[in-house]
């Protein structure tokens, strides 16, 4: 499962967490498209705003590198 979050830093700007597991990459690796969550869009702020793209091998692997708030139920 592909995961997005959305983390404001102690400045407010909002940066958009995507992340992926090996499933996710080899259907781009394919050429195939999948999907996101669905859920809130952050505010993209130009030049402040960072997309962080994580990896793991799996869905638990995954989990396991977001900080507990933010980890997907």
């Amino acid at each position: 499962m592909a995961v997005k979050a959305i983390a404001e830093d102690d400045k407010g700007v909002q940066h958009l967490i995507i992340g992926l597991n090996r499933e996710n990459i080899e259907t781009l690796l394919r050429g195939d498209v999948f999907k996101l969550p669905s859920g809130p869009v952050p505010v993209m702020t130009a030049n402040k705003s960072d997309v962080i793209l994580l990896f793991a091998e799996t869905d638990e692997e995954l989990a396991q590198r977001f900080p507990p708030a933010m980890r997907p139920v």
